[in-house]
């Protein structure tokens, strides 16, 4: 801004030389020169200026993500482990008070530096803007860059996260210098060179962390004792109203992120935890049946895959529950909660491809549906680039493959710090077995096992036909079972969600063994509503083109917690009604 400035008074000098210039100057030649400086000055320096994408002040070059490099063994290569939040509020000490601080600090980045909060946020969504010299493409949505909907969603959001973490852990460490006169200096170094993100175990933790839930905060700063406002409470924006060009349609938001709404506030933590503990039991058995069940990285990561066994859908149903801004795509990571959620996704897949070994990628090509840097069309593979996070090399882009692994980005998972030091069968059983222990509950004894069969409801939607963001809520005898959660984006193309429903064939009561004779009771049983947040139902007859299926398979029992249950033959029925 100042170069430009610099020159657009240059500009000025050189134009009024020349019109001052006496008439009766005896060298043309000189004039010549006059006249190339002036269109030099003009347009020149802008050229090379507006050639150059807007990049790192400092370094001038693509930012490379690399994630905390900072805390590695050099010894064993043990990485850091990212913990639960609520675990590391409770321990307290320094890894929570130079958590708190940076985050805060992050937030308080002028809105224009490209390593800020608002910066960061902004790749996912609003305000479509370049980031890292990235911009838009011919051919793409105009939207963001996020792949939502698509196969490489859980792969774009793995350096997504590691670009926060690694901003934000250099906030991290500064701070934790400003600590060298504190009895805990040492403490406090310590914990800023292992600083790694925490995340939100939504599935054992059905609730918003109480973190999250408090407007104010009380850490120990390198002062003492500091309250502040706390930023995992919310983002408030720095201009205010917003941007109309940035944020179209913004000129009635509110002056920070928001959640579910109660009518009277935007920050209803009853109405968010009311709305999280309506699908608690179908996370639960939601996130084990991907575990056990998806076969495929593609099955594992996005609702596109006709399997329908994704972790994406489970991922939708916070951003639906939480509500507010935070279940817009265009504005979601702006709030802090938006990391912790994914976070806990990317560990998901991390879990899922510990698992997988051979399957630690995309293995199916598929056309884009268009993002704000790639084309509609464009044929997607492994190899594709994932746009806008460049590699340590500052010079290409990560693809599938390149985040494959968590190891170049330094840091790994409570489930798998044991994974590298045993016989790889026997590492692959201890994860099994973590697994197990999190998420299968006692699936050895639970009665809706014992029968030797898992119902699910189908659901193929077609998302031009809806007005999103919706939920497609699943009924069985008129108690809710469980929800297809779809986000405002993409507009266009399938999404495919199976919804347990063996607590409520559990809660039926049939005491048949009889496979055909339940489907018949379920069959007369289900319903199927369309609702939008504000309560409203989508006729059934403008969604012509949504699939309904109710589906059973057989469930072959594990035999010791070193294994998964597994899944064999499978029915289907049709009939299920839409309300």
């Amino acid at each position: 801004m100042v170069i430009e400035r610099l020159l657009n008074l240059f500009v000025a000098v050189v134009v009024v030389l020349f019109l001052c210039w006496p008439y009766s100057l005896p060298s043309t030649g000189l004039m010549s020169i006059i006249r190339r400086l002036i269109i030099w000055a003009a347009y020149g320096p802008r050229a090379v200026l507006t050639a150059q994408p807007q990049l790192d002040d400092q370094a001038r070059q693509p930012i490379p993500v690399t994630g905390m490099t900072t805390g590695i063994n050099n010894r064993t290569g043990e990485r850091p482990a990212r913990q639960e939040i609520n675990i590391l509020q409770n321990e307290g000490g320094p890894p929570w008070d130079l958590y708190i601080q940076g985050l805060a600090a992050l937030q308080n980045k002028t809105e224009t530096d490209e390593l800020s909060h608002f910066s960061i946020a902004g790749i996912h969504g609003l305000p479509h803007a370049p980031f890292n010299g990235v911009g838009p493409v011919p051919g793409g949505s105009g939207g963001g860059f996020c792949p939502h909907g698509e196969t490489q969603f859980v792969s774009w959001h793995r350096p997504y996260v590691a670009l926060f973490e690694q901003v934000l852990g250099a906030e991290v460490q500064r701070i934790a210098a400003q600590y060298s006169d504190h009895q805990n200096v040492s403490a406090y170094r310590d914990a800023g060179r292992v600083f790694r993100l925490p995340y939100w175990d939504w599935v054992l933790n059905p609730r918003l962390p109480p973190s999250c839930a408090q407007e104010n905060i009380t850490v120990n700063g390198p002062l003492g004792s500091l309250t502040i406002r706390n930023p995992l409470y919310s983002y408030r924006w720095q201009t205010y109203p917003l941007n109309q060009t940035q944020f179209p349609g913004s000129a009635n938001w509110p002056g920070e992120t928001t959640r579910a709404s109660d009518g009277k506030s935007d920050f209803s933590l009853e109405v968010v935890n009311a709305n999280i503990a309506a699908v608690a039991h179908q996370l639960r058995d939601q996130v084990y049946h991907t575990f056990a069940n998806a076969s495929t990285y593609d099955q594992m990561s996005s609702m596109a895959d006709p399997a329908g066994i994704s972790f994406e859908a489970s991922h939708n149903l916070i951003h639906n529950a939480v509500g507010g801004s935070f279940a817009s795509i265009d504005m979601t990571a702006f709030d802090s909660l938006f990391m912790l959620h994914h976070t806990n996704l990317d560990r998901l897949a991390a879990v899922w491809a510990a698992i997988h070994p051979n399957a630690t990628y995309q293995s199916r090509s598929y056309s884009s549906g268009g993002l704000y840097a790639q084309a509609r069309g464009e044929n997607i593979t492994a190899e594709s680039p994932v746009k806008p996070f460049y590699r340590a090399d500052g010079k290409s882009f990560h693809t599938g493959i390149s985040v494959a692994s968590l190891h170049p980005f330094g840091y790994t998972y409570p489930e798998l710090t044991e994974l590298g030091s045993q016989e790889k069968t026997k590492g692959r059983e201890a994860v099994i077995s973590r697994i197990n222990a999190l998420y299968g509950g006692n699936c050895s004894v639970d009665d809706t096992y014992l029968r030797g069969e898992e119902w699910f409801v189908k659901i193929t939607a077609n998302r031009s036909e809806l007005e999103l963001p919706c939920n497609i809520d699943v009924y069985v005898g008129g108690t809710f079972a469980g929800r297809m959660a779809l986000l405002e984006m993409p507009t266009h193309g399938l999404a495919h969600a199976e919804i347990p429903l063996q607590r409520a064939v559990r809660d039926l009561g049939s005491s048949t063994t009889d496979r055909a004779a339940t489907g018949r009771v379920l069959l007369q049983q289900l319903r199927v509503r369309i609702e939008k947040d504000n309560g409203f139902t989508t006729d059934a007859k403008n969604i012509a083109s949504t699939e309904l299926k109710l589906a059973a398979m057989d469930v072959i029992h594990r035999s010791s917690e070193s294994e998964l249950i597994k899944y064999g033959n499978k029915s289907v029925y049709t009939g299920i009604l839409l309300d």
